[in-house]
């Protein structure tokens, strides 16, 4: 299945070199970006053939992905739709399947939201299909991503939500860790000593949730001693608005990502 990448910044670099990675041949992946400059360093980082017209990727690839700026997107459309009717990928926020598929009638279209964790096979990538997408297509789109982690399907009303938690949800895990490693470092660790710690805790605590079968509260209540010194920091968690700030984070990311919808 060869694969053509539209745009191949932050999100669409991660997907490349997370497919790579996991043993997607070269020859089957393509990318067209903005300039000759970009393509160059493109093929050079990851060996990909990669160039500047979209309409061309368009016709050679079995499956166009679009990561480009919400704002490029209606360029894109135009440029591809001289290419024969086959599956289109987009992550660009606010582009529902309907705008989508005003702009390819009859094609199969797929809105995902990954997140830059796939670059590790670490990822996990939001999915809602157009009416056109048959079973064996809506098959095929969610194997890809599958090799770069899980894969969800959501009801489209729900997207924004689901963006909202796990596309945006990686940085508030990087500004949670860099403001315990701070805290650490507050006490008297080094600051290397206090970003190992904080780091290599989140990573095994996500681990152990993902593996314990109770929830994350209850592992944080078997951690939590009565009287003991954690319970002292959960109380502090607690009575500080940890969970009504975190509320306030998902809402304003909700809000946000509707505007572009609505635009």
């Amino acid at each position: 299945m060869k694969l053509g990448f539209i745009g191949a910044g932050e999100m669409g670099g991660a997907i490349i070199k997370g497919l790579l990675n996991s043993g997607w041949p070269k020859a089957d992946m393509g990318a067209s970006v903005h300039s000759q400059a970009s393509a160059e360093r493109l093929s050079k980082q990851y060996g990909i053939c990669a160039g500047t017209d979209n309409g061309y990727t368009a016709k050679w690839a079995d499956v166009i992905l679009i990561a480009v700026k919400p704002g490029v997107v209606p360029q894109v459309l135009e440029e591809i739709a001289a290419a024969d009717k086959k599956p289109v990928i987009c992550m660009a926020l606010g582009w529902t399947l309907e705008k989508l598929q005003a702009a390819l009638p009859g094609w199969p279209v797929v809105r995902i939201m990954p997140n830059t964790p796939l670059a590790l096979g670490e990822g996990v990538t939001l999915f809602a299909f157009g009416a056109s997408v048959s079973a064996q297509v809506r098959q095929e789109t969610e194997s890809i991503f599958a090799r770069l982690g899980k894969t969800v399907e959501l009801p489209e009303a729900l997207f924004d939500a689901g963006t909202a938690v796990s596309g945006s949800g990686p940085a508030f895990v990087y500004y949670f860790i860099d403001a315990l490693a701070k805290a650490g470092a507050a006490q008297g660790l080094s600051d290397e000593q206090s970003l190992t710690l904080a780091l290599q805790t989140v990573v095994g605590a996500a681990k152990m949730v993902e593996h314990e079968h109770i929830s994350p509260a209850e592992l944080a209540q078997k951690v939590a001693t009565p009287g003991g010194c954690t319970a002292a920091g959960l109380d502090v968690l607690k009575t500080t608005g940890m969970n009504e700030a975190l509320d306030k984070t998902i809402g304003a990311t909700v809000a946000k990502a509707q505007e572009f919808g609505k635009k």
